[in-house]
């Protein structure tokens, strides 16, 4: 008789008492801020402590959910017969249209052993049955925060700065205080801070990868120094610099922040995330989904979910070459190593993962909301040489129950069903009830406008239009990248773009080395991926930056009219890129063939402003801006 299968049901309590009010994902630094939140952040951290102590061979170890992330060589809740392609050479499901459906039970696996880590060994201690009974009624209702890399925040440290991207409070202090059962409060290594092991984690199975001496490491790390003799010491006790993640958010100090002329105050993730939900942006959910080539492809879809995450994986690990580093200058020795972030293989590790990929679901869900029909497509990449890639192909290692049910993208796609949604997307509130029924518009509409509140970049709010309250339809451009994935072996590398001597964003291709780990191939998909010259594309969104030239110096770019645009960029030079290593080294681009950069341009029509009324002839009640088809220059 086969054993039972674990079953990933999501937590099932906690419902609030309107008809369909389910548990919120909160965001993590107002969830950790809120008073009335304490008892769950002190559930939490310790469960999540506990969690990271239990011994490595337990099947639902810390250790062994996280090696499910592209790294584990064993089969994870399945027998030898797997319905992965082949168990042994890991699970990996990026660069195609699984990739937002696999990670959603992987997730929701995460979240339901913490609770169960609360409910059985965090709780019992405690003396007080009404203690007890008030902290079994916050486990309930707890569910795993997120954190909205692309919302602008107060940096605590810099309360006059203007708001910008930053690592959550909670995420950056080395140690957090907790209540224990003797009514005593304590100290305790911060497990959302680093994933700390007792013994090297080259003893559990985790290998070197690169440069990258993962194997001696006691400790995960966040941009650690690059690993010489004199820093071996860093990588085995662990290295954080938060600071440098929040710079990399940030990005360069393309232009002067303070500068209220500048129509881009450092919006470029916030923008990339915007144009995800933006009208007409994509045809199809394979489209949003990942960062796989699919045929045909508007040049608006060479952005994707995936490509998005792929630059917060490395801004979180390091890996980065200098920002200062221009196109026609040598990169200097780089100071950053590439941490467990920066690499498939070991960033489940990092606990900042799972924070970072329930947002990456929260985005999914609010873009599913928005488009309820867009699915996959009749025609499907292919991986591992299987089956077409469907709605219903299995999502391994996932089991819906202890019979051996395999998750599927069809039944991950409604997330409510497994206890929790996002604040956005609270569907039972009163507001939304008009003559006693559900009013869908109406709910549409405010999921719209809290987007356009939280991601609509400054340069669309300084627009002459918007002034006046009417829509405006205004020129739009974007740099495209197609690359093979596996152009290197699996190495990573990233491209960056450069307009003069500015960079103004980056492609990474977060691809795992198809070296071989453990005595076999890190990746299945990835091997037959390679095998295939899989392409995968990138974005990077340029009106704002061609703005800011054209307001400061008109002389090299007098306006955003498509042939002076083509001309300052193209005809005359401006816009150049360059490829580099984890490692800082620089790739000849001879070495990748595949590699084409392009412009492409189009229009966009930005409503009027969420301040003010929709006048008279403004069709759309939706303020999202509209694309028109983009063609290439």
């Amino acid at each position: 008789m086969a054993p039972q299968t674990f079953a990933i049901t999501g937590i099932k309590a906690g419902w609030g008492p309107l008809p369909g009010q389910i548990p919120l994902r909160q965001e993590i630094d107002s969830w950790a801020a809120n008073p009335d939140n304490a008892f769950q952040v002190d559930l939490f951290l310790q469960a999540l402590a506990i969690f990271q102590q239990m011994p490595a061979e337990e099947k639902t170890s810390y250790i062994k959910v996280a090696s499910i992330h592209g790294l584990t060589s064993d089969p994870w809740d399945e027998e030898e017969k797997t319905e992965n392609p082949d168990a042994k050479l890991g699970y990996c499901t990026h660069n195609n249209q699984l990739f937002p459906t696999w990670h959603r039970p992987y997730l929701i696996l995460f979240e339901q052993l913490i609770h169960q880590i609360m409910i059985t060994q965090v709780i019992p201690p405690y003396p007080s049955p009404s203690h007890r009974a008030k902290l079994e009624a916050e486990a309930k209702a707890w569910r795993l925060p997120y954190w909205d890399w692309a919302a602008k925040k107060i940096d605590p440290n810099d309360p006059d700065a203007p708001p910008n991207y930053n690592v959550p409070e909670i995420l950056r202090q080395p140690e957090w205080t907790v209540s224990t059962p003797s009514g005593v409060s304590k100290k305790i290594p911060n497990p959302l801070y680093a994933f700390i092991t007792s013994e090297s984690m080259g003893t559990f199975g985790i290998p070197d990868v690169e440069d990258s001496p993962f194997s001696i490491s006691h400790s995960t790390s966040r941009h650690p120094p690059k690993y010489s003799d004199s820093t071996a010491s860093v990588w085995v006790n662990g290295y954080q610099d938060n600071d440098k993640i929040r710079d990399g958010l940030r990005g360069a100090d393309w232009f002067p922040t303070n500068d209220p002329s500048s129509p881009w105050q450092q919006d470029s993730l916030g923008e990339a995330v915007y144009r995800l939900f933006s009208e007409g942006y994509f045809s199809s959910y394979d489209a949003f989904a990942t960062t796989g080539y699919h045929a045909p492809q508007k040049e608006t879809e060479y952005l994707s979910l995936e490509g998005i995450h792929n630059n917060i994986h490395i801004w979180c690990g390091g890996g980065n070459p200098p920002e200062d580093v221009l196109p026609d200058r040598p990169i200097p020795e780089p100071v950053d190593g590439a941490g467990h972030m920066s690499r498939p293989e070991t960033s489940a590790l990092d606990p900042i993962l799972y924070m970072h990929h329930c947002n990456v679901d929260r985005l999914f869900a609010i873009w599913q909301t928005l488009n309820p029909d867009a699915w996959f497509r009749k025609q499907h990449l292919i991986i591992a040489g299987q089956e077409p890639v469907t709605s219903r192909t299995p999502l391994a290692p996932f089991h819906t129950d202890t019979k051996g049910t395999y998750f599927s993208s069809d039944l991950a796609r409604d997330w409510t069903q497994y206890g929790y949604t996002y604040p956005e997307l609270q569907h039972w509130l009163p507001k939304y009830i008009v003559d006693g029924k559900f009013n869908r518009e109406l709910y549409v509409q405010d999921v719209t406008d809290q987007i356009t509140s939280l991601y609509q970049p400054t340069y669309i709010l300084s627009r002459p239009s918007f002034a006046t309250g009417t829509s405006s339809e205004e020129n739009d451009y974007v740099v495209n990248v197609e690359y093979e994935r596996f152009a290197l072996g699996g190495e990573p590398f990233t491209v960056h773009i450069y307009i003069g001597k500015t960079k103004v964003g980056q492609v990474y291709n977060f691809s795992s080395s198809l070296r071989s780990i453990n005595g076999s191939i890190a990746c299945a998909n990835c091997q037959e991926q390679q095998l295939s010259g899989a392409i995968s594309t990138g974005q990077v969104p340029i009106t704002a930056p061609l703005l800011h030239i054209a307001k400061q110096s008109p002389a090299r770019l007098s306006t955003l009219e498509r042939d002076h645009v083509k001309k300052f960029l193209l005809e005359d030079g401006s816009l150049s890129w360059k490829v580099t290593k984890l490692s800082g080294e620089v790739v000849p681009l001879k070495d990748i063939p595949s590699l084409k950069v392009s412009v492409a341009g189009g229009k966009a029509l930005h409503h009027a402003h969420p301040s003010r009324e929709t006048t008279e002839g403004d069709a759309r009640k939706a303020r999202l801006s509209f694309f028109h088809s983009h063609v290439t220059l």
